[in-house]
């Protein structure tokens, strides 16, 4: 399936594979037209279908039930190149799932023919696992945010186990803990908490869990042959009946598999922190976004992780809520303050806006906080009205499906980036007038001062293109750039519309992935057009985990019910 396939790498088999994803749903013509173009950027590399026939290879597409496009007599080349890549996509996404050995079993071909990872892939996929194996057993509770790009985690840890529980700053290739962020909680019964963030890619984190979830199985079925249960046993002995050699310590697991340790929770609800190396452990986690549905199944099998689904939308304006401190004391969270949360020592305030030199600049909380209009960039884009602090008092007003993905999707189409600090890194070079077409390249200054419009103003995103002799000006940084300010523009004007209606363009809060700590051109780009229309775009350090944090609140709130 196509989540099982690996995240393309910049540059060599990069190209192809993605030539061979667009490959696969794509009719005879296109699909011969990228296949060459695969095989062009591929042509290196060595493969173990180069020697088959097309027959061959179709026997071999249809014994692994791969969907195939038309093929015709008269392209045997474009046919044998498009069928080549299919099966090459098909193992990497296996071999990605299950490992090169059974990869070796279903191919037929050994191991060593398929071109190995490299030394740091492999430390990446180890770093990935042992940091996911930790974050699953961690002490106190988790809220987590699955979206469609990425994954958002935010872990209350407590005090007293905050040193022995900490994660390395990166870790696979795109794990990130952001230590930055760090807070203090405190509940209204006295036991505290540090915050903790983390995040990466939601593919990458699917790619590693199904990856560990392989390894666990297999060393749990030696480790019950060890002890004389048969591995088959769909009832396996529950923590009292199972023989003390099954689970005698976790240094035997580990001598048994390097994959990570079976030390997970026995019993599990929101406030109990009961563990057992019991091979029926589960742990609950709030969990908000697509992915608390889509990922599901994946966790509970591979992880023995339960997730509580969270409104997406309530999570992002709860997120809010908890780091507006005068919010809670006025009306409490949900009508119970029961926590409060303070910034770590030395660390920057969480609300600002960013000035015209692109400075940042410490905001207090506005008086009054309400309504409020909250703008939720990620891969797409909603907008909310919020009411008051009470549960539920908000609406979703708008939004557009012109988003971050958007902005990641098109520039790793139109150029050589392959990841989101890649794409920001040639906008921030790049300058989108060689892109698009302003209203002055239509009318003239003249005409613009006739007009009595800025003759900076775009007029049409990338027209410049349309024009070959134009066209030839424009580089990739210029075309990244040209995307970045497409989608924030189509934000911005939805946003301020429906600030201006609302009343309250003074309180605009921009929240999501897209305009965390990096993407400082939106950041400025937005904060210039409110300030230019009489508001004020507020910004949050903790803007991408809001909804990690609105449903570590879901689990909070449970503990302090229950006592």
């Amino acid at each position: 399936s196509s989540s099982a396939l690996p995240i393309p790498e910049r540059g060599g088999r990069g190209g192809a594979r993605r030539a061979e994803a667009a490959a696969a749903a794509m009719g005879q013509s296109q699909a011969s037209a990228v296949a060459r173009m695969g095989a062009a950027l591929d042509e290196s590399a060595s493969s173990i279908y180069a020697d088959k026939t097309v027959e061959e290879l179709k026997a071999l597409a249809l014994e692994r039930r791969i969907p195939l496009p038309p093929m015709s007599s008269k392209h045997q080349l474009s046919d044998r190149a498009v069928l080549a890549t299919l099966l090459r996509t098909y193992d990497a996404g296996f071999e990605a799932a299950a490992g090169a050995e059974a990869r070796e079993a279903h191919t037929g071909s050994p191991a060593a023919a398929a071109p190995r990872p490299s030394p740091s892939s492999d430390a990446a996929k180890a770093s990935a696992m042992t940091v996911l194996q930790k974050i699953r057993d961690a002490p106190g509770h988790m809220g987590c945010d699955i979206g469609g790009t990425l994954v958002k985690m935010a872990l209350a840890i407590p005090i007293e186990e905050a040193e022995q529980c900490t994660f390395p700053e990166a870790f696979g290739n795109t794990g990130r803990a952001h230590s930055h962020l760090e807070l203090d909680l405190q509940m209204v019964n006295g036991r505290r908490f540090v915050l903790r963030f983390v995040s990466g890619s939601t593919s990458h984190l699917e790619l590693a869990v199904q990856h560990l979830g392989l390894r666990r199985k297999a060393s749990a079925k030696d480790l019950l042959a060890q002890a004389g249960v048969d591995p088959e046993d769909d009832e396996p002995p529950s923590c009292a009946s199972a023989p003390a050699a099954c689970f005698d310590s976790v240094a035997a697991a580990r001598k048994v598999d390097e994959s990570p340790q079976h030390f997970a929770r026995c019993h599990s609800d929101w406030g109990g922190e009961v563990f057992s190396h019991s091979q029926r452990t589960i742990r609950r986690i709030a969990t908000a976004g697509g992915g608390a549905c889509k990922l599901a199944p994946l966790f509970r099998d591979a992880l023995r992780v339960e997730m509580e689904p969270v409104k997406e939308l309530s999570a992002v304006v709860d997120g809010l809520l908890l780091l507006a401190p005068h919010a809670l004391e006025a009306a409490g969270t949900g009508g119970s303050g029961f926590a409060k949360i303070t910034t770590s020592s030395g660390a920057a305030a969480d609300l600002f806006t960013i000035l015209e030199d692109g400075t940042a600049q410490t905001l207090a909380w506005p008086e009054p906080l309400f309504p409020l209009i909250l703008v939720n960039m990620g891969s797409g884009v909603s907008i909310l009205r919020v009411g008051s602090a009470n549960d539920n008092d908000y609406v979703r007003i708008g939004g557009t499906a012109c988003g971050g993905g958007t902005f990641l999707g098109l520039v790793r189409a139109l150029t050589s980036a392959q990841t989101f600090d890649e794409a920001l890194a040639l906008a921030e070079r790049g300058d989108a007038r060689h892109a698009d077409k302003l209203v002055s390249d239509i009318y003239g200054e003249d005409g613009c001062k006739n007009l009595g419009l800025p003759g900076g103003l775009t007029a049409s995103n990338f027209g410049k293109l349309c024009d070959d002799a134009t066209a030839a000006e424009c580089s990739e940084r210029d075309l990244a750039r040209s995307v970045l300010q497409m989608v924030t523009q189509q934000c911005v004007l939805l946003a301020t519309a429906f600030a201006q209606r609302e009343g309250c363009i003074d309180r605009v809060f921009f929240v999501g992935g897209f305009v965390d700590e990096p993407n400082i051109i939106a950041r400025k780009a937005i904060a210039a057009n409110l300030r230019a229309l009489g508001g004020c775009a507020y910004f949050l350090r903790h803007s991408d985990f809001l909804g990690a944090l609105g449903s570590l609140k879901c689990a909070l709130r449970a503990l302090d019910e229950n006592g």
